[in-house]
């Protein structure tokens, strides 16, 4: 259990804002006509290698985020598919027209988050060398300025831009500094939502990333495991914009934005330790030692088979740091793990050693720290790096070490930083700029015309916050079971459903949530479960030709064996209904069998001859009437 430390968020300045990345269902992708669909597992028909280089932007400057991307010497193999990738994705043909659904789809989404509509939109192109674009750009458009988002207790959350762009393609693995991509997901049409620093507590935030989600999943958006990805931005006042990408679940944002405060208050006290000290960035040292030789014989297996290996031993002392790399900044994350996540990300080096540690778990002798400390002149109120790897290798990491060592004189660096599941953070780039953006000139303005949008706000649907009260009364259901509904794509299937068999909600919310939670947890393909077959399904209960005991056999079934209609299983497993006249010769016969039971324990004996009966009658007859005449039949042996 992850245990959450709570502070004064008015006294810290607490600021978040939300990225809300999310798909659109459009039949095509944005800007070439290829399917708008995942591959799945589906093995590649090529592959194609490329290397990405850093490209000024529009004000004629470098990105940092993109020269760190550089940095690490990459290289990307792209895997594809030849009947659903074209040239277009392959950066070998220019953009194609605009899909005009899913700007419409994007136009609905702006209007039901009250943004102002950019009647002129101009594609740009957004800098990405990271490899998840063949081309090293992202064509995205503003459409939307300016709305805004009503919380539960009426606090307005300001929208800032909402975007329609293309999605980047998804990353499959890495290995020997090479990133797999495959190329399916690039282009399909997504939605942008960027909401304003309103937000002062993680709750609220929570909130807010619900109610965006809630509001899209209204709207034609692709309603799968995925689909929709969200950032959180975090500052305090005395800190600075660090973004937390890749938050896979509502209940993360809280315990992420604490994580995050916790962080960004121990660098500010880092920062001011050092300043007592009366340290500069000047007293930084920008070279490091070799220590191989040296360390040759050293205890510390590891080191020495490096360096039997061809590896090198570098080291590089900061003078009054003692104690700093060692300081605790989240749960389970000090300094120094903070400096190692980053070597780790840029250099591809797995980690470093430091003073603050104890250096006897490596197996490091006193002798070999004395010869570490005489080489290194450090002294009692220092802090000693050691990095282990090729000299390429370790000149990098170095490097990276110096350059976050010199930013803790500063005290929280704006940084990108990847969402762990244990509520943690780790540096995942440094923080993109305006400047990688740049207009695109291969591509037309899109002109959003006042007719259509005054078509589509008469045509918005309920807002889903109403939707979910209105529900939850006229059914008698938890809020948070609509919301689940609304979460898996269910609702309109839903009520479809109560509109086949309208007097058990009970029955549906099971069978469409629990039931097929439950069945994919066991490996059951229930997408190929389709609507139709769950109207089928509902049907056959309504004319009591099934129990309802039946369903999740069905399900089985058809998850199993997709080509088969709901009419042809029931054949297939030979599920007929019986009569209550039947259902009685059957309790009869059970009975029968079980006189000294009865005798035993009275009505008591209901529980274990239920399953008897159930066995024999099971799908075939509502449980319910079972209950009822067993218990009568019971009652009246009973008597006798």
């Amino acid at each position: 259990m992850i245990i959450v430390e709570k502070y004064d968020y008015k006294k810290i300045g607490l600021k978040c804002g939300l990225e809300i990345h999310q798909q659109l269902d459009s039949k095509t992708k944005l800007f070439c006509r290829c399917q708008n669909k995942l591959q799945g597992t589906r093995a590649p028909d090529f592959t194609l290698k490329r290397f990405m280089r850093p490209v000024l932007g529009e004000m004629g400057t470098y990105d940092e985020a993109m020269l760190t991307e550089y940095e690490k010497g990459m290289s990307i193999i792209y895997e594809g598919y030849n009947d659903v990738i074209c040239t277009y994705e392959l950066d070998e043909t220019p953009p194609f027209q605009c899909n005009n659904d899913a700007r419409r789809i994007a136009l609905e989404v702006a209007l039901l988050l009250n943004a102002n509509i950019i009647e002129e939109m101009h594609v740009c192109r957004k800098n990405y060398l990271d490899g998840s674009v063949p081309c090293g750009f992202q064509r995205t458009m503003i459409l939307g300025k300016d709305g805004y988002i009503n919380l539960e207790n009426g606090k307005k959350i300001g929208i800032d831009i909402l975007c329609l762009e293309e999605d980047a393609a998804r990353k499959i693995k890495t290995e020997n500094k090479i990133n797999y991509f495959r190329l399916d997901r690039l282009g399909i049409p997504l939605v942008e939502v960027t909401t304003d620093p309103d937000i002062n507590d993680p709750q609220e935030c929570r909130e807010c990333a619900e109610r965006l989600g809630l509001l899209l999943w209204t709207t034609n958006v692709k309603k799968v495991l995925g689909s929709i990805r969200q950032d959180v931005n975090v500052s305090i006042k005395e800190g600075t914009r660090i973004e937390i990408k890749g938050v896979q679940k509502l209940d993360w944002i809280p315990v992420l934005i604490n994580h995050e405060v916790s962080r960004q208050l121990k660098l500010v006290e880092i920062k001011e330790e050092i300043e007592k000290k009366n340290l500069s960035p000047k007293d930084i040292p920008n070279k490091s030692i070799d220590l191989s030789k040296v360390m040759a014989k050293t205890n510390c297996g590891f080191i020495v088979k490096g360096i039997k290996s061809g590896k090198k031993l570098f080291g590089i002392n900061f003078k009054g740091f003692k104690g700093i790399f060692g300081k605790k900044l989240m749960e389970d994350y000090r300094f120094g793990t903070e400096v190692a996540s980053k070597v780790k990300s840029i250099s591809g080096l797995k980690g470093l050693i430091h003073s603050d540690e104890d250096l006897k778990k490596y197996k490091f002798s006193d002798s070999d720290i004395k010869i570490l400390k005489s080489f290194l002149k450090s002294e009692n109120d220092d802090c000693f790096v050691l990095v282990l790897g090729t000299k390429k290798d370790v000149d990098r990491a170095m490097n990276v070490v110096v350059n976050r060592v010199k930013l803790a004189f500063k005290g929280v660096p704006p940084e990108t930083r990847r969402a762990l599941e244990n509520g943690n953070t780790d540096f995942l780039r440094e923080l993109h700029g305006g400047a990688r953006l740049y207009p695109d000139t291969d591509s037309k303005a899109i002109i959003n015309k006042l007719e259509e949008i005054k078509e589509i706000k008469n045509n918005l649907p309920n807002y889903p916050w109403i939707t979910i009260k209105e529900y939850s009364k006229k059914y008698k259901m938890e809020e948070r079971q609509i919301k689940e509904l609304i979460f898996t794509g269910n609702l309109n299937l839903f009520k479809n459903l109560m509109e086949i068999y309208p007097n058990n909600p009970v029955l549906i919310v099971t069978t469409l949530l629990e039931t097929k939670k439950a069945l994919r947890r066991d490996g059951k393909e229930v997408d190929h479960i389709k609507n139709t077959d769950y109207k089928d399904i509902f049907s056959l209960l309504k004319k009591k030709e099934i129990g309802k005991e039946a369903i999740e056999e069905l399900m089985i079934f058809k998850a199993d064996s997709p080509e088969l209609t709901i009419q042809q299983i029931i054949k297939k497993l030979m599920i007929k209904t019986i009569s209550i006249e039947d259902l009685n010769t059957i309790i009869q016969k059970i009975i029968d069998n079980s006189i000294e039971l009865i005798k035993k324990k009275g009505i008591r004996a209901m529980g274990p001859l239920m399953g008897e009966v159930m066995k024999e009658v099971r799908g075939r007859i509502d449980g319910k009437i079972v209950s009822e005449e067993l218990k009568k039949i019971i009652n009246n042996k009973i008597k006798e």
